[in-house]
């Protein structure tokens, strides 16, 4: 999905811009449907903020690929991550890998090759737009692998793709060179069901099965405490705000595949 729509759409602008508008009504002299407008980008703000709304949104989309222990996982070809979990180093002002909340993405690779689980390691994974003189996140995520007992003669790496939907369609062509016909996919639990749809759609009539393989839980056994429900908090919008970009994600796909 467009990061730009993604963001234009999330809680906070919401607000802003119920927010803005709210204040053109007042000054155009509309003060009752002002202030309506105005309480009601306030408690959409507020309720988007407490750590039940984010912890609710989050769970229904994590419990659809639960994650499960290296060992228990289906066997597979290859394993495909995706990137979104480290940052290259940006020398000289950061000589070191960024490990990111999503790291969690390269240590589960790590542990399902270990586990004989696949062969092969597929790495999809650019650089941010606008660093294209920095490192694709591909190369950074092959370095802490080697570093996991990851051999490189395992790995094969596509450093182009900048968001899912291009991590799907540049990845393609490495899995067929591979001569993958399952494919284990790791990405955050949270993220699992729009990759795992753009994905499906996108290999669809490949030949190539992709199995889901979700690390990096949030929701999952941790659900917030009833005293502190409630009470908002910028952690919670911010995790509102990736349910919220999730779930247009989905609905993108869903409008593209029917």
């Amino acid at each position: 999905m467009n990061k730009f729509v993604g963001g234009l759409v999330s809680p906070l602008m919401l607000a802003l811009l119920g927010g803005l508008l709210a204040l053109l009504l007042v000054w155009r002299g509309w003060r009752r449907a002002g202030m309506v407008l105005a309480l009601l980008a306030l408690g959409g703000l507020w309720l988007a903020s407490t750590p039940w709304l984010a912890w609710t949104l989050a769970m229904s989309l994590e419990t659809r690929s639960p994650p499960v222990p290296a060992q228990a996982s289906p066997v597979a070809d290859a394993v495909l991550v995706l990137g979104g979990a480290l940052g290259a180093p940006r020398p000289p002002a950061q000589p070191h890998l960024g490990f990111g909340a999503a790291a969690d993405r390269v240590w589960h690779a790590a542990a399902l090759y270990r586990a004989g689980k696949a062969r092969w390691v597929v790495l999809s994974g650019g650089s941010p737009p606008g660093s294209e003189n920095v490192a694709p996140e591909a190369e950074a995520m092959a370095e802490v692998l080697r570093a996991l007992g990851v051999p490189a003669s395992a790995m094969r790496l596509e450093g182009r793709s900048r968001n899912t939907l291009e991590n799907a369609l540049l990845s393609l062509a490495l899995v067929r060179q591979v001569g993958a016909r399952r494919v284990l996919l790791v990405t955050s639990a949270l993220h699992m069901p729009r990759a795992l749809a753009v994905f499906q759609a996108v290999f669809a009539g490949s030949g190539v099965t992709v199995v889901p393989a979700a690390t990096d839980a949030e929701a999952l056994g941790d659900e917030p405490e009833l005293r502190t429900a409630w009470l908002p908090d910028a952690r919670s919008l911010e995790w509102s705000s990736r349910c919220v970009k999730e779930y247009l994600g989905l609905a993108q796909v869903w409008m593209a595949t029917n």
